[in-house]
């Protein structure tokens, strides 16, 4: 998860990252091979299933899958979100994980404004970011 986040936030394209050919996947699997159930996902299972196959669930891989089921063709933030949570189960984890992919890809532009005119705690949550983003110093990075 976190080379496709690292991927998406280096501004690459999707579907590149999602790619089961994705060179930085293969440098992985050259350096110990991925446990199978992640490799069937690493290799496309999100491309290929439909609900009620595709569950988010409290199992960590099926909500990779349900995750990536979700992001890899939706038009915008909205889209991918709505269509992890409405998964149902466990439609928090698998939201959270979309959007972390969603976030990443279309950035801060791309979360509707109505939602984020109703985050609870937004000084809080922007405060955070802030020291986040400072060094030391108090710079700003």
């Amino acid at each position: 998860m976190a080379l496709v986040l690292a991927g998406l936030m280096q501004g690459l394209d999707r579907d590149e990252v999602l790619a089961p050919d994705w060179e930085p996947l293969t440098q992985l699997r050259q350096l110990e091979p991925l446990h199978p159930e992640v490799e069937e996902v690493a290799t496309g299972s999100f491309r290929q299933l439909q609900p009620p196959a595709i569950k988010g669930s409290g199992y960590v891989v099926k909500s990779l899958e349900a995750a990536l089921w979700a992001f890899h063709d939706a038009q915008d933030f909205r889209e991918a979100v709505l269509r992890a949570v409405n998964l149902g189960d466990d439609a928090d984890t698998t939201g959270a994980i979309c959007g972390q992919f969603a976030g990443a890809y279309w950035g801060e532009l791309g979360i509707p404004q109505d939602w984020l005119d109703g985050l609870a705690k937004k000084e809080m949550i922007e405060n955070a970011l802030m020291g986040l983003m400072s060094d030391n110093a108090g710079q700003t990075r």
